[in-house]
């Protein structure tokens, strides 16, 4: 599904704009790549969004567990144990519905930047303040419950000064001067089978053209600021970074 940026009064180029010039896709010598999304860090991270469930299993029924040993002996300290296991319990559902992606987020990119920093000649620097962390999510995974549902990852940088978009990934390094993208909207799905609003997700997709033909570059946005992030939230990170772009393009 298509959504219009109404706040865009420049429009994108459309797909049948002509290009202006290449894209470049460059994989990333072997020694350096794959050190962000592989087995061992998807791992973790799958273990840092779940970590709300044992502390708030450990605090909740520790707290009333210790409440029921303390209650004939100090009512007061009883209650006071009571109350932080439940606290303790209702903190742990708020962090895993409104921060559930945080600490993998804030892992991958932290693993990202460590590795991307002594790579010889980087297309985009991870310490470079106008750098965004980003994930490449392929169509075929929109909507599938998986482990990691991103193929690479990456530092996108607009290069105004150059009028090209960069992108340094785990795997693969994209070039693209402004007059090869020939298409930038956002779409969105849904997780599953889940209907409901606040379970949508919403991914950038740029189309340029590279010596082999149009290729297509979906790029979503993680979730690394410690606020809420549901719907509306994924919704206007995908509207900001879209008209970013489009802003650049358009200039």
């Amino acid at each position: 599904m298509l959504i219009d940026i109404e706040e865009q009064r420049t429009s994108a180029p459309t797909a049948n704009t002509a290009p202006t010039s290449l894209a470049e896709i460059t994989t990333v010598p072997r020694k350096e790549a794959g050190c962000v999304l592989n087995s061992f860090n998807i791992w973790i991270a799958a273990g840092l969004t779940l970590l709300p469930i044992p502390l708030g299993l450990i605090g909740g029924f520790g707290g009333l567990g210790t409440a029921a040993y303390f209650y004939s002996r100090s009512p007061l300290a009883a209650a006071v144990c009571a109350v932080a296991g439940l606290v303790c319990g209702i903190a742990s559902v708020v962090a895993l519905i409104s921060f559930q992606q945080v600490l993998a987020s804030r892992f991958m990119r932290w693993k990202a930047g460590h590795a991307f920093v002594g790579r010889l000649d980087p297309l985009v620097r991870p310490d470079d303040p106008e750098a965004q962390f980003v994930d490449f999510l392929p169509r075929s995974h929109w909507g599938q419950n998986m482990l990691e549902t991103a193929t690479d990852v990456a530092f996108l940088k607009v290069d105004r000064s150059r009028h090209e978009l960069l992108l340094e990934g785990d795997l693969k390094r994209y070039r693209i001067p402004f007059g090869a993208v020939t298409n930038c909207q956002i779409e969105e799905y849904v997780l599953g089978r889940e209907q409901w609003e606040a379970d949508k997700h919403f991914v950038t997709v740029l189309t340029v053209e590279t010596s082999t033909g149009p290729r297509e570059i979906p790029l979503a946005c993680r979730h690394l600021s410690f606020s809420p992030r549901r719907a509306a939230e994924r919704r206007a990170q995908a509207h900001e970074l879209c008209s970013r772009i489009l802003l650049a393009l358009n200039a």
